[in-house]
């Protein structure tokens, strides 16, 4: 008897739970979708803005970017946040799923090229996984080209 007594209770808290919400009770809200989104965090830059579209944008005069400084970015992971996706000189637990960075400077690509694919790699691989640095603003043309300056001195 025992049971049905609190077996009882807990269905009229419910019920009393369900009337406070049809009386204008705040109801719990559906998740947000994320899907228009580079990253699943409204916390890092990349997660305040829906994705934008692709922009190709050339690399306008000499590179001046800072090494030391691209390294910085690239690591954080609030900035950049590229060890997340690829190995990279002097990175702790680095992600698999891009390609390994530590020897970039090897592939023979130029200042041009590498600014390029990292303002927005959509331009050269539309199926992608990579935010648009650039285009998404998640980063500014001086870090991305501090950034780029890293990847030309991994060796």
């Amino acid at each position: 008897m025992k049971r049905f007594v609190l077996f009882a209770a807990v269905l009229q808290g419910l019920t009393f739970a369900g009337t406070a919400a049809a009386q204008g009770a705040a109801a719990p809200q559906a998740a947000p979708g994320y899907a228009a989104y580079p990253c699943l965090s409204y916390s890092l830059p990349c997660g305040k803005l829906a994705t934008r579209k692709p922009e190709k944008k050339d690399l306008v005069g000499p590179l001046n970017g800072n090494a030391a400084k691209g390294k910085q970015i690239a690591q954080a992971r609030n900035r950049g946040n590229c060890l997340a996706c690829h190995v990279m000189p002097g990175g702790s637990q680095p992600g698999s799923r891009g390609p390994d960075l530590s020897h970039f400077s090897s592939t023979g690509r130029s200042a041009a090229e590498a600014y390029a694919m990292v303002w927005d790699m959509r331009t050269v691989n539309p199926e992608t996984l990579m935010p648009p640095f650039g285009t998404n603003e998640i980063l500014t043309d001086q870090e991305l080209r501090d950034v780029v300056a890293f990847l030309l001195s991994s060796k």
